[in-house]
């Protein structure tokens, strides 16, 4: 068996729900552990079997932190002799950074998200990221991608070789998701015959929560039936919901907060729709894919990708609100278009991405890499998903 310890700063979002989905999916293979903030969802709600090691970290770059972070990280690592350490996210690959001098364990870093696409070309911002992703990526013995336009992006940036970058794409559990929802309409208040256009994510400048909220003013004016759902939190809560007050659609918006059961939830709406400026390997796509709910997405880094537009989805171009909210409305017109991009994301996305492979496919790269075999056992995603 080996032993990983996960580490990850982000308490709520994409990256808890990966560590949760791995280690209860490997819980009878690998004794794990989680280093992670106090505040975590991980430490109120932990995986079934791991241990939970509570270790403040910054979330901004900050030296002190980083530095007392990683010491208290080697010292779980060195004590309780784990095998592989895998760092989630940009910031728990700085720590690794500082955590790999003289570290018997192998590392293994996945990005979740490059934060370098948050900047635009040529910017300082974009520049400094660059240079911080690189360091990481040197740093760990392994760079593990968690969809094929991550582990490009990976390679294109210089950041790593395509020799050190694996792929596991992220999976979701489709039976779960084909199943009836466990929540209705009624008990979130949205009136039976409403026209719902919903999303679940992380309120974060990734993933633009503004251009969500202007198409749905524009979606507003045209279907009177509207209504809209976020489901998540995060630092632009508050002001997401003053500009909701602001454009009059405090009746016809449903802010739900950090929802366990979100993969409920958007089994309610009748359009996904996805506004993110960049992804990694986005659940929620997979998640509505799963539950066969017609998506509309803006063409971003990781989006674009994994969609096809007209075919698995709708595309409109990112920070477009007038383009966003005519997909949407153009799916509300025909609903015999949504459900035909909604039957082909299911058999094309969601059901070769289930939760079962992608489990499968961790242990696999954790055994190789305590192994030191990493490279001779590298996942190839293009021959399970040849489409």
């Amino acid at each position: 068996m080996v032993r990983v310890l996960q580490v990850a700063e982000s308490g709520t979002g994409g990256v808890p729900a990966f560590i949760r989905r791995v280690c209860d999916g490997l819980a009878g293979e690998h004794p794990f552990g989680i280093a992670c903030p106090s505040n975590s969802d991980l430490v109120s709600n932990q995986p079934t079997g791991t241990a939970v090691y509570p270790i403040e970290m910054a979330h901004a770059i900050n030296p002190i932190s980083d530095y007392r972070a990683a010491n208290q990280i080697r010292a779980v690592v060195e004590r309780e002799h784990y095998d592989v350490v895998h760092l989630n996210s940009t910031k728990a690959g700085i720590i690794g950074v500082q955590l790999k001098r003289g570290l018997k364990a192998k590392t293994v870093f996945t990005p979740h998200a490059l934060r370098s696409h948050a900047y635009p070309d040529g910017t300082l911002k974009r520049l400094l990221a660059l240079f911080i992703e690189k360091r990481i990526c040197a740093a760990a013995d392994v760079v593990a991608a968690c969809s094929s336009a991550e582990a490009d992006g990976i390679v294109q940036a210089g950041l790593a070789s395509r020799e050190k970058v694996r792929i596991v794409e992220n999976g979701v559990d489709v039976r779960q998701l084909q199943a009836p929802a466990t929540v209705s309409r009624e008990d979130l208040g949205i009136p039976p015959d409403a026209f719902v256009v919903g999303t679940a994510g992380r309120l974060s400048m990734q993933k633009d929560p503004a251009t969500f909220v202007r198409a749905a003013k524009r979606i507003a004016d045209e279907a009177p039936s509207a209504h809209f759902v976020m489901a998540g939190d995060g630092p632009l809560l508050t002001e997401m919901g003053e500009m909701i007050r602001g454009l009059g659609l405090a009746d016809r918006f449903h802010m739900l907060g950090w929802r366990d059961d979100a993969q409920e939830v958007l089994k309610l709406f009748d359009v996904f729709l996805v506004t993110s400026r960049y992804e990694g390997g986005s659940f929620a796509i997979l998640e509505a894919a799963g539950a066969r709910r017609p998506i509309v997405a803006c063409d971003s880094p990781g989006v674009g990708n994994l969609l096809k537009d007209d075919v698995t989805g709708l595309l409109a171009p990112a920070g477009d609100p007038h383009r966003v909210a005519a997909a949407v409305l153009k799916l509300r017109k025909d609903a015999k278009i949504g459900q035909r991009l909604a039957d082909e994301a299911f058999e094309t996305i969601a059901y070769p991405r289930r939760l079962e492979v992608m489990v499968e496919e961790w242990g696999a790269l954790y055994r190789s890499v305590s192994e030191g075999l990493a490279q001779a056992q590298a996942v190839q995603p293009a021959q399970r998903h040849p489409a």
